[in-house]
């Protein structure tokens, strides 16, 4: 027992000290998760695979709504509301760190690290001493590789460039400290961009042993081992993050996105909101009872509410916001100025969050991708580049959209649920001036686009949001200048680097020092 938590600690050390960062982190906190009591008390891929998962910037927890997603992405994108109050815009910055952190190292209680445990997994696979192990287990990698991939595109998505090639190897090294060099933004992407098509190729025609099918079938609480459901996830990140770069390199996007859409069969996509990929709020350790606390007190954007939603009868309205004291909706109006929202905040006059699908609903997923964003995502594609229906994909992720939250709502076991969304109000949604699809031009509709997406992703996807309002431009949103400050008197374009990466890693720091403004644009942003 003492070398397997010696083996632990390492574990939870060598990402923090490999990119350049520490935490507090405890033996006891990967006990449970990095090896199997039934077998070993030592590290396996087994318990590895599935901590890799146990993600508090996936799964709804506390600390990431109410330090990271409410104050920052949300407000960044308007998926919430807020006043306009002096510093505003201004970045958290131990926040922040928490966040970086989060990707390199365990936080603690019951979550992990990704790269913490994808570089321990990737040297106990490289120590495996037969080749059928090695192909069995490689069912467990490639599909790792995955999420890993996901999580580290959106650092990207946040930071531009990141330690990762050389991240989390101390490990791997016996012991040897090598702080991480940077990784070029670019670069990840383009590493995801080939290895993912690569991945989705093996999926496509990999025939496991069963007795590896069983185990991945035991440990993969998202997917539950389900090979086809792999590759839709996996052909959807690759559509996502082909269409993220499409305005930087257009040429390689395209022809990413039309292989994908011109080969359903060989590379199937999340089409229904069934196949929505997620981490069901089922078991304790699952269960989403931070949402209160997190998320409890938040306001219904100005412009999402009253532009958008409530004149266009969009029945998400729902389930998305409370109404007022006067029985109404209405978000805040970032017009305003502070004390005319501070007024009406505290009278009642404004709408929050509704209770029964976010603020009290301990069954709320982990979404991680859905059919709906694949939908928006083809609608643009066919809309800038032909080669399919534009409007057809664009009202189909509304309508996935719609039913996706109306189900989540439905999963409350607190309060009454919502009414059902009627085919009247879908089709009367699809045809009203804000959402009808082809009605002005181009422009107008890959804004719609734009909006539609946006709303989508909402709240809990808001970094998302961000991300993909920086790079595309669309939906194009009012926001109030911060008079008060020089600092940061508007929206970001990326979040600064945490403070111990100057002093931990501060020789490869160097590389990037001078890029690490809050208005340098992500390598991906050239609009």
């Amino acid at each position: 027992m003492r070398k397997m938590k010696r083996n632990i600690l390492i574990i939870a050390m060598m990402a923090a000290v490999s990119a350049g960062i520490f935490s507090g982190c405890k033996k006891s906190q990967f006990d449970d998760r990095y090896y199997d009591p039934e077998k070993t008390t030592l590290a396996n891929i087994d318990g590895l695979y599935s901590g890799l998962f146990k993600n508090r910037r996936v799964i709804p927890n506390y600390w990431n709504l109410y330090t990271f997603i409410a104050p920052q992405t949300s407000k960044y994108a308007q998926s919430l509301g807020f006043a306009n109050t002096n510093r505003m815009y201004e970045q958290t910055v131990n926040y922040t760190q928490d966040r970086w952190n989060d990707f390199y190292t365990a936080p603690g209680s019951n979550f992990s690290g990704p790269i913490a445990s994808f570089r321990e997994m990737e040297r106990l696979y490289n120590a495996l001493k037969t080749d059928a192990e090695k192909q069995g287990y490689l069912l467990f990698m490639e599909t790792a590789r995955i999420f890993v991939y996901d999580q580290a595109t959106q650092m990207v998505d946040l930071w531009g460039d990141i330690p990762f090639t050389d991240a989390g190897k101390l490990n791997a090294t016996g012991g040897e400290l090598i702080l991480a060099k940077y990784d070029k933004g670019k670069d990840v992407y383009d590493l995801a961009l080939t290895d993912l098509k690569r991945i989705s190729d093996y999926l496509a025609t990999v025939q496991p042993d069963q007795f590896y099918q069983n185990k991945l079938i035991k440990q993969d609480f998202i997917l539950k081992g389900n090979l086809v459901a792999w590759r839709k996830y996996c052909n959807s990140l690759l559509l996502r993050l082909a269409m993220r770069i499409s305005y930087q390199d257009e040429a390689k996007a395209q022809g990413i996105v039309q292989t994908l859409l011109s080969n359903p069969t060989k590379y199937p996509l999340i089409e229904t909101v069934s196949e929505n990929v997620q981490i069901a709020a089922k078991g304790p350790d699952l269960l989403s009872t931070d949402m209160r606390d997190g998320l409890g007190g938040n306001l219904a954007p100005g412009y999402m509410l009253d532009s958008l939603m409530k004149p266009s009868g969009d029945p998400r309205l729902r389930v998305f916001f409370a109404k007022n004291k006067s029985g109404g909706y209405f978000g805040v109006p970032l017009s305003w100025d502070g004390g005319r929202q501070s007024d009406s905040i505290s009278s009642g006059f404004i709408s929050r969050i509704d209770s029964v699908t976010f603020i009290n609903n301990v069954n709320f997923p982990g979404i991680i991708l859905t059919a709906a964003e694949v939908s928006f995502s083809k609608a643009e594609a066919y809309e800038r580049w032909g080669g399919g229906d534009a409007k057809a994909a664009y009202e189909n992720g509304i309508k996935q959209s719609i039913s996706y939250y109306f189900n989540i709502n439905g999963l409350s076991a607190w309060g009454t649920p919502a009414q059902a969304a009627t085919a009247a109000e879908i089709s009367a949604l699809l045809t009203s001036p804000q959402v009808a699809y082809g009605t002005v031009g181009k422009d107008d509709n890959l804004n719609k686009i734009g909006l539609q997406k946006w709303v989508d992703y909402g709240v809990m996807l808001s970094p998302q949001a961000w991300a993909e309002m920086r790079r595309s431009g669309y939906p194009r949103l009012f926001f109030p200048k911060d008079v008060g400050t020089t600092t940061m008197p508007t929206p970001p374009l990326r979040l600064l680097y945490p403070d111990k990466e100057r002093t931990l890693n501060a020789d490869n720091f160097k590389a990037v020092a001078a890029q690490d403004g809050a208005y340098n644009k992500i390598f991906w942003q050239v609009r």
